[in-house]
């Protein structure tokens, strides 16, 4: 078992900034939202989802981007486990989608 801290990659620096676009999204539709009606309606309702889709998206990047360290740093039973919630996320999209 090795101590050697795992290196911030650049798919980790992307979602720092995914999740802090993430966060503006939200606010801004939540806040639009709020303030307009009429015409203006449905950009902050597309906002809002935006930012729900990247809310989302986020933690399944943050499993790809741990299977992908952990299989640099030779960590190999963290990368399958890695792997297994991958491959879980993927079937559980799958079924809702096909039903």
């Amino acid at each position: 078992m090795t101590t050697q801290k795992a290196p911030l990659t650049a798919l980790g620096r992307a979602m720092r900034m995914a999740l802090m676009a993430t966060s503006a999204t939200l606010a801004l539709g939540l806040v639009l939202s709020l303030l307009v009606s009429g015409p203006a309606a449905p950009v902050a309702e597309a906002l809002v989802w935006l930012g729900l889709a990247m809310l989302v998206a986020i933690p399944v990047l943050n499993v790809v981007d741990v299977l992908i360290v952990e299989w640099q740093m030779q960590e190999r039973s963290f990368a399958a486990a890695a792997a297994i919630v991958l491959m879980l996320l993927a079937y559980s999209v799958v079924s809702k989608l096909s039903r």
